[in-house]
Formats: C-alpha cells, sequence, structure tokens
C-alpha cells in the first residue's frame, strides 16, 4: 500500500511538474505569448494587427527582441525582429511598431506580407519571444524617429524636404523634389504645396498616388493645396501609384510605363512621393545618374533627406550615416547600374546603368534621349 501512495503522489507531482514547465513556456524572459489576428492588410500588404504596441510592451517585449510569428493557417515567421521601423534587408520580414502609429504589423520590407503569407483580416496570429534584445544593436543604430511639428525644423524648406536637383548635367531650375504636397499625414503638404508655387513647378510627378487617392486628399477639411490642385485640374499631375519594392521587374516596368511621359510635359518637374525620401529617392537617383552624376553627388541627394528629417549627417552620425548609405541608396544605386554587391560603385558606368534600366524596362532609345534632352534644357 504504501508503495502505491507513494507512485501516486510521484505522478501527481510529475503532472504538476508538467503544468508549471508548460506555464513557464508561455512567460520567457518576462515575456508572454500573446495572441490577436490581423485588423486589416495596409496598403503595401502589411499585416496590421488588433495588438496594440502599448499592450505587447506591456507583455514584455521590447525594441530589439527577435520573435516567432505563427497565423493560423500554419505560416511561420521564426526570429523576425521587432523594430520601430524598417531595419531589415530588402525581403526581410520584421514585426512593426511603428512611431505614431497605434497597433503593430507583421511586415515584409518592400514586400507584400499578405500575399507571401496568405492572410486577410480575421487570420488569427500567435506571437513569442525567440531571443530577448537579440537585434537591439539594429535598432539602436537605425531608429530614426521625426516629428510633424514645423516648430521642430530650422526652415519651411527642410520641413518639407524640398530641394532642387541639379546633380551631374541636370538644368538649373528644372528638376525638384519634396514630400507630398497633396498627402498631409505628416502635416507637409501645405509647405511642399508653396513651394512647388514659388519656383513655378509646371509639371509633378506623383509616384504615391492614384487618381482615387489623390481625389480623396482634395475632401479633407485639412487640405490646403491649390497650386497642385490646379496642376491636376490642367492633367500635369502623372499619377504613379508606386509600389515601395524599388528592386522588383514590376516597380521598374510600372516607373518606366510613366516616365515616358515627360518628354511630353513642361518643366520645371516635382518628383515626390510621401516623404520625398526613398520612392523618390530611386527616382531622384535613377535620373541623376542617367545624366552622368557621381555617386558622391546622388548619395549626398539623397541623405540630404535623412538630414533634413533626422539630423543625421556624415559629421555628427558617422555609423548610422554609413549603414543607411549600404542598406538604401547603395542597393538602389545597383539595381539601377546592375551590379553586384561586389562592385565598387564609384567605378561603375552609372550613366551606361540607368540608360539600359530605362530601355530594358521598355522604353525606347530615342525617347531616353528625349528624357536626357528635356532634362538638361
Amino acid at each position: 500500500m504504501k508503495k502505491r501512495a507513494l507512485l501516486l503522489l510521484l505522478v501527481i507531482a510529475l503532472a504538476i511538474f508538467s503544468i508549471g514547465a508548460q506555464s513557464a513556456r508561455e512567460v520567457k524572459d518576462g515575456r508572454q505569448e500573446v495572441r490577436g489576428q490581423v485588423k486589416e492588410i495596409e496598403k503595401y500588404g502589411h499585416a496590421l494587427l488588433d495588438i496594440t504596441i502599448d499592450d505587447f510592451h506591456k507583455a514584455g517585449y521590447e525594441l530589439g527582441d527577435t520573435v516567432d510569428v505563427v497565423f493560423d493557417n500554419g505560416y511561420k515567421l521564426t526570429g523576425i525582429p521587432f523594430f520601430n521601423g524598417y531595419y531589415v534587408d530588402r525581403g526581410q520580414p520584421l514585426l512593426r511598431a511603428y512611431p505614431g502609429h497605434e497597433n503593430i504589423a507583421v511586415c515584409i520590407n518592400y514586400g507584400k506580407l499578405n500575399e507571401v503569407a496568405n492572410v486577410r483580416p480575421g487570420s488569427k496570429v500567435r506571437i513569442k519571444l525567440n531571443s530577448a534584445g537579440q537585434a537591439l544593436e539594429t535598432q539602436i543604430l537605425n531608429s530614426l524617429v521625426y516629428t510633424k511639428n514645423r516648430d521642430d525644423y530650422k526652415t519651411d524648406e527642410i520641413f518639407a524636404n524640398f530641394r532642387e536637383i541639379n546633380a551631374g548635367n541636370i538644368a538649373e531650375g528644372k528638376l525638384y523634389r519634396s514630400a507630398s504636397p497633396v498627402d498631409n499625414q505628416y502635416n507637409r503638404a501645405s509647405y511642399a504645396d508653396m513651394f512647388a508655387s514659388k519656383v513655378g513647378i509646371k509639371t509633378i510627378i506623383n509616384l504615391a498616388d492614384n487618381k482615387e487617392d489623390f481625389e480623396s486628399y482634395l475632401t479633407k477639411e485639412d487640405f490646403n493645396s491649390p497650386y497642385a490642385e490646379g496642376l491636376y485640374r490642367q492633367d500635369s499631375v502623372i499619377l504613379c501609384a508606386m509600389s515601395v519594392d524599388f528592386a522588383s521587374q514590376s516597380f521598374a516596368k510600372k516607373l518606366v510605363s510613366h516616365l515616358v511621359q515627360l518628354p511630353g510635359k513642361q518643366g520645371p518637374v516635382l518628383i515626390h512621393c510621401t516623404e520625398g525620401k526613398d520612392r523618390a529617392g530611386f527616382v531622384s537617383a535613377l535620373v541623376e545618374a542617367l545624366m552622368g552624376a557621381s555617386y558622391d553627388e546622388i548619395v549626398e541627394d539623397y541623405m540630404k533627406s535623412y538630414e533634413n528629417y533626422y539630423g543625421i549627417t556624415k559629421e555628427n552620425s558617422p555609423e548610422r550615416y554609413d549603414i543607411i548609405v549600404k542598406n538604401n541608396i547603395d542597393a538602389m544605386l545597383r539595381k539601377i547600374a546592375g551590379v553586384d554587391n561586389n562592385t565598387d560603385l564609384r567605378e561603375a558606368d552609372l550613366a551606361a546603368g540607368a540608360e539600359n534600366y530605362l530601355i530594358s524596362n521598355g522604353m525606347p532609345a530615342e525617347l531616353v534621349q528625349g528624357v536626357k534632352y528635356f532634362l538638361s534644357n
């Protein structure tokens, strides 16, 4: 009888231990497993969850952790970083807690998570810790936050990220770039519109929006961009609605299909996306390369946006500056020039690469020459 009692006690103890071990698996390094569902699919395919950033932090998670994400269809992402920005290579996943946003999102940088994972609103998701602080160094080096408050910037031009593009053989007063003069989500639209009017912009290349997007801005209470609206009414706004995946074939084909209109338009021309930073950065780099700009000229123009928004310069933040150059503009120029990661971009023929990029993606050679003539005169 005593042996049976001892055996029973042992079985009970093992059961209790097993339950305790299961509970321990649900809380790792102070991070609890979090469950939720997809709230909506964002414009570029990111899966916005119904889990708030605050609640995720309350569950113990910190920026720089890596996590495992499992959707109810079995699709799993293992060891992806939890960042407040897109600090991963193109095509790589992350869990995003974007500044100013309320909820976390599962994303693929320059890709469509919803298509890759086959998820939709209502899809359930589980998130648990993979490794605490595994990607913290990357988070610290790359975390960039800017405000929407004009008073936090030295000038209106800096706030609007507005400037002339004058690298290479581009004619003076011919080409400009800025934040969106119509999408006011960052409070910059009226400032960009003011400068577009001031320099006499005749054509706008809007990389972010389609007709429906553009016309939705016109009905908003805070819309105050009469100059851009006037150009739109005159059919002088080229609406491109580009994705953010600059390295994709579809991006290249779509971009070229819009750029062929340029020789038939009037200058000066304004290029913009939403922030005037990445899609506008790619197109500006493409045009600058086509017009004979050097590697250093193109990098300087691209990084001006990071100085305007975040105050980052080569002098005051050399490590961050170099990481951004390597991950962003260098990657763009390698795509434009058609070279691999081992090629010294200072030695690459960027002009020939840009010309080939346009021709190989559908622009007739004579139109390439037309674009060059348009920009140089």
